[in-house]
């Protein structure tokens, strides 16, 4: 009888600072956006609770027809109050501290947030897609910034998995290249440069975009292939691929279109000036520059405080064009 009261004493002075016990290892964390009734991967739509963990971190991920998918994480921060109880009754002996082992090892010490918001753009494109828009001009111009989402978490992968993966989407690249399926085939092998950087992979690239009118991009791919600085080991492929990149790279030039829009009064005269190609606001700097541009037709449209909208002009570019248009600006 006298060992079990002694263990009692014992069993309540190790568990006397552990936030364990009082406290769940799996909180419930509501998860609201806007709008409502997005999916959330774990399941239900919004408004919906999911299940956290305090002893690692909780992903989210939230998606809805016609917006961009969220990627997020509960906040977890540290409770200093539960921190230094278990810390203060960590004394001899030492197996006082098992509250102080059993909470770091759970995450008792943490508390999660106990509302996860979301708030959902519109639009389905990636960061990484917005800016290839941009530099094509059809996308988030040049000098915005691109809608705000939340990067996916990283997934590991071994060397073995990254380069087998490559590899398969490079070969598929190549069938659907070699059967005129461009776009399709472009998918593929910037698929297979993100996981294994590679010459091949670029030139590949070039040759999609250009195939499918994306001149501008395509340079721009090609003259990060002629810049890449191969170790001395490098695969002959790579050195091939690098050298008949320079050679398509001089080819292509001199058929990006060039499109130099000139405005009057001059552009520190026009307070708030604002000019759009298909709608995106072009950054003031480029006025009165030959703006390489891919083929195409661009509708311009121009405001400025304190003076009249300019009437729509449409231009289309052809490949190896050289325009020059002036926009002037009537009070």
């Amino acid at each position: 009888m006298k060992r079990r009261v002694l263990f009692a004493i014992f069993l309540s002075l190790t568990l006397a600072g552990c936030a364990a016990v009082f406290r769940s290892s799996s909180p419930k964390v509501r998860v609201e956006s806007e709008p409502e009734g997005a999916e959330v991967e774990s399941g239900g739509k919004t408004p919906t609770e999911i299940t956290a963990s305090r002893g690692k971190t909780t992903n989210v991920t939230v998606k809805k027809d016609g917006y961009a998918p969220h990627y997020g994480a509960v906040k977890r921060s540290i409770n200093p109050l539960w921190l230094v109880w278990d810390i203060g009754t960590c004394v001899f002996p030492v197996t006082l501290c098992i509250p102080v082992v059993i909470d770091a090892i759970t995450g008792a010490w943490y508390d999660v947030e106990e509302v996860h918001r979301v708030k959902l753009e519109p639009g389905s494109a990636t960061p990484a897609a917005s800016a290839s828009a941009a530099a094509s001009g059809s996308g988030t111009p040049i000098g915005t910034a691109p809608p705000a989402t939340t990067a996916p978490p990283k997934i590991e992968m071994s060397d073995n998995d990254r380069k087998a993966a490559a590899r398969a989407a490079y070969l598929e690249g190549v069938e659907l290249q070699d059967r005129g399926k461009h776009a399709d085939a472009l998918q593929r092998f910037r698929a297979a440069q993100r996981l294994v950087e590679a010459p091949t992979h670029l030139l590949r690239i070039g040759q999609c975009l250009t195939a499918t009118g994306k001149l501008l991009d395509a340079q721009e791919t090609y003259e990060t292939l002629a810049r890449l600085e191969l170790a001395a080991g490098a695969p002959e492929a790579f050195r091939t691929a690098q050298e008949q990149g320079k050679r398509e790279l001089a080819a292509i030039k001199p058929r990006v279109p060039t499109l130099r829009l000139n405005v009057q009064p001059a552009v520190a005269q026009l307070p708030g000036l604002v000019i759009q190609l298909n709608g995106n606001p072009m950054p003031n700097e480029l006025v009165g520059i030959a703006r390489p541009l891919n083929p195409g037709t661009y509708r311009i449209t121009g405001t400025a405080t304190g003076f009249k909208p300019l009437a729509p002009v449409e231009i289309d570019l052809k490949e190896g064009g050289t325009k020059s248009l002036d926009l002037r600006f009537e009070k």
